[in-house]
């Protein structure tokens, strides 16, 4: 039981129970989120296809229609009774003598195709027109009748044409059927009652699919409860998706009652089928799959939970096995542990503790050394600071005794800053700062040697803000000096320091007319500067610059030295060209002297 508690109070046992919960839950939901898009998806695609296939088939049976209206009236145009009162004069003889079977033969066509609101007979002579509703057929056939056609307005070849009867319901579709005989024209006229065709009449009250007519200038000809012939298609929403550049069509529109809109071309008339669908038998399988999923979820949370728990414990057991051992750590691996990789990790664990003792024992030395060499540099700031103090001093007597334009204060100004510029601790500074504090020095020098040596520094203003290690030119200017110059000093000794950028490198020469180097001592030299891992065992010097620099800039940076016995000494530095991102000003640098 105590085995039980610890187990479930592991921290490790908790953390991985809750993640990989975590895991499995987030699974879990993104394959619900999987299987519900591609499902809906797939549903989608099927409902659209069997939408699309439906209104292929509509378009085909209402067409079909149509054409066996149009079959009747040619059927008519053959029929010789119809045509002998079309084309014969004697109308009146005639009417008396056969209209009450022309009127038979109307009324059985009407009556036979229950779509055929009325029939009509426009005689050549114009003088009466027959009608299958007989008793009143001026009437029906007023001129009041909204696109009604005369028989010199009708074409001179079949038309469907929608139009209203008596600006009133029911719609219909007129089939105008002229015949010619000697010069002579006469007209067939069907009336057909849109609501009446059989498969509009079977959808007019149909909650899941409803079928319109859409001419081609994009008009409504026939809806259920149409109030209008023709109506604009805003009357419907649905009818936003028609799209009079497409013969065929479909969409499915997503919105808070789907609906998958189908929209089809009659193959001969002007004029478009389009069918609105309600995916009823989609919402319902869409239904009945989340209730089975929330039925089999409640198991399936179960099952996932016992799996996480199984795979907790053995993902942990590893983890306890170390807690425990870390707990109370022993110099050797207990025996009790046989997965390898633990072991493996315990040994690590005792061979860090060995190597931490060693270390700290080490540490506490090195901490006993460190304090003192602390104690030694703060010892060692009161020197430079007593120094300064005195230089100032000295300076000030100077002043008083001299005057404030003789040399003896300036060359202590200078030499104050000199020294304060090289006890500073930072590293790298702009080369216009080692620049200033070399015509310091180079100050100095004058005054030592009355004017007798000339220096020149050039190409400064192009790399006036790169950064260098301080210090590079005074030793390579104090070495032209006392082993160039010095030997032979006279008004015509020259030392002069070119500064060039090339891409992305900078390079340093200085360059003395002085006595030269012998070549013995030059491949010397050159050996000696070329072993960058021996320290200088001193400060100064060419040796010191030369290491300093490779310690700054490591295998970017070379160095080269050239010399003729009583020409000159040439040496260049060439190093990476780095530039400070804020530029220090002159005035701020601090020279030691107040």
């Amino acid at each position: 039981m105590t085995r039980i508690k610890k187990i479930i109070g592991s921290p490790f046992v908790r953390k991985w129970f809750l993640t990989l919960l975590a895991f499995v839950t987030t699974l879990f939901l993104c394959f619900m989120l999987y299987t519900h898009i591609n499902s809906t998806k797939a549903l989608q695609i099927e409902y659209t296809s069997y939408s699309e296939l439906q209104a292929e088939r509509i378009a085909g049976q209402l067409d079909d229609n149509f054409k066996s209206y149009s079959r009747v009236a040619a059927l008519l145009s053959l029929n010789k009774m119809i045509r002998i009162y079309l084309f014969d004069e004697d109308t009146d003889i005639l009417f008396t003598d056969i209209h009450s079977q022309l009127n038979n033969q109307l009324a059985a066509y009407t009556e036979g195709f229950p779509a055929i609101d009325s029939i009509f007979l426009f005689p050549a002579s114009g003088k009466e027109v027959f009608t299958s509703n007989f008793g009143n057929p001026v009437a029906y056939q007023s001129l009041n009748d909204k696109n009604c056609l005369s028989i010199q307005e009708a074409p001179d070849t079949m038309a469907l044409v929608p139009r209203e009867k008596n600006e009133r319901y029911p719609y219909l579709i007129t089939i105008y059927l002229p015949l010619f005989q000697q010069d002579q024209k006469s007209l067939i006229v069907l009336n057909i009652n849109l609501s009446d065709i059989p498969l509009l009449r079977d959808v007019s009250n149909d909650s899941i699919q409803k079928i319109y007519i859409v001419s081609d200038e994009g008009e409504l000809l026939h809806r259920s409860q149409q109030r209008d012939m023709p109506e604009p298609l805003e009357l419907v929403p649905q009818l936003r998706h028609f799209d009079s550049t497409k013969e065929s069509y479909s969409h499915y529109d997503n919105g808070d009652t789907p609906y998958i809109y189908s929209q089809q071309h009659s193959e001969k008339y002007p004029w478009y089928y389009v069918t609105v669908t309600t995916p009823q038998s989609y919402m319902e399988k869409s239904y009945n799959f989340y209730e089975n999923l929330l039925t089999i979820l409640p198991w399936l949370l179960i099952l996932t939970l016992l799996v996480i728990v199984w795979l907790v414990l053995l993902a942990t057991h590893p983890m306890r096995t170390i807690s425990d051992f870390l707990e109370n750590p022993l110099p050797e691996l207990p025996d009790n542990i046989s997965e390898p990789e633990t072991k493996k990790i315990i040994r690590h664990f005792i061979n860090y503790m060995q190597t931490n003792r060693s270390l700290s024992e080490e540490l506490e030395k090195q901490m006993e050394q460190g304090n003192k060499a602390t104690y030694r540099a703060l010892q060692a700031q009161i020197n430079p600071h007593f120094l300064f103090n005195t230089l100032n001093l000295i300076r000030n007597m100077e002043i008083e005794t001299l005057g404030y334009d003789h040399e003896a204060p300036e060359l202590t100004l200078s030499l104050s800053r000199l020294m304060r510029y090289a006890l500073d601790c930072a590293n790298l500074v702009p080369l216009k700062t080692e620049f200033y504090y070399t015509e310091l020095y180079l100050r100095i020098l004058n005054l030592r040697y009355r004017e007798k040596l000339h220096f020149n520094i050039v190409g400064l203003d192009a790399v006036s803000d790169l950064l260098v290690p301080k210090l590079i030119l005074q030793p390579l200017i104090e070495n032209a000096v006392f082993h160039g110059c010095a030997p032979s000093l006279d008004t015509h000794n020259t030392i002069l320091v070119d500064t060039m950028k090339e891409g992305e490198l900078c390079t340093i020469t200085v360059d003395d007319n002085g006595v030269g180097i012998p070549a013995e001592s030059l491949e010397l030299l050159r050996s000696k500067l070329s072993r960058m891992d021996e320290i200088p065992s001193d400060s100064i010097g060419l040796q010191n610059v030369v290491f300093r620099m490779y310690l700054t800039y490591g295998d970017a940076f070379c160095f080269a030295i050239d010399s003729e016995p009583g020409k000159g000494t040439r040496i260049s530095l060439t190093f990476p060209a780095v530039y400070t991102k804020e530029q220090p000003e002159e005035k701020n640098v601090n020279t030691g002297l107040s």
